[in-house]
């Protein structure tokens, strides 16, 4: 996260690319990225075919199973912006083929809590 922070000081565009694992594929793309402190993101004007997931995301930290939202890292296996309530988003999840819930990589307004087959993330500065 920190080589992310320093490299998005001034403002990056960030890309999501998805693929199911029928083979579809979904983007998202946000004109208006950053980290500040503790690692909050900073993520707006979204575009794309995927759905904005990442919104509800937005200005949370970065949390870890001993860091921040620590009951939501621990339950869902992984480290993420967690928000209060549901999970829209969760790409460092548990890679799990076939099965559908929270713990899982995925994008709820795309495709809900399926596992995605793969998630690629790409980030230029402005």
């Amino acid at each position: 996260n920190e080589n992310i922070r320093v490299l998005c000081e001034k403002g990056c565009k960030i890309r999501f690319d998805m693929r199911a694992e029928n083979g579809e594929k979904g983007f998202a793309i946000y004109q208006n990225f950053y980290l500040s402190s503790s690692y909050t993101i900073h993520i707006n004007d979204y575009s794309g075919d995927a759905g904005d997931a990442m919104r509800y995301q937005n200005n949370y930290a970065f949390s870890t199973k001993d860091k921040g939202n620590t009951e939501k890292a621990q339950r869902l296996k992984g480290g993420w912006w967690y928000e209060d309530s549901t999970v829209f988003c969760h790409l460092n999840g548990v890679y799990k083929p076939g099965t559908n819930d929270a713990e899982t990589v995925n994008w709820y307004p795309w495709r809900e809590h399926e596992n995605l087959a793969s998630v690629e993330i790409k980030v230029r500065p402005m």
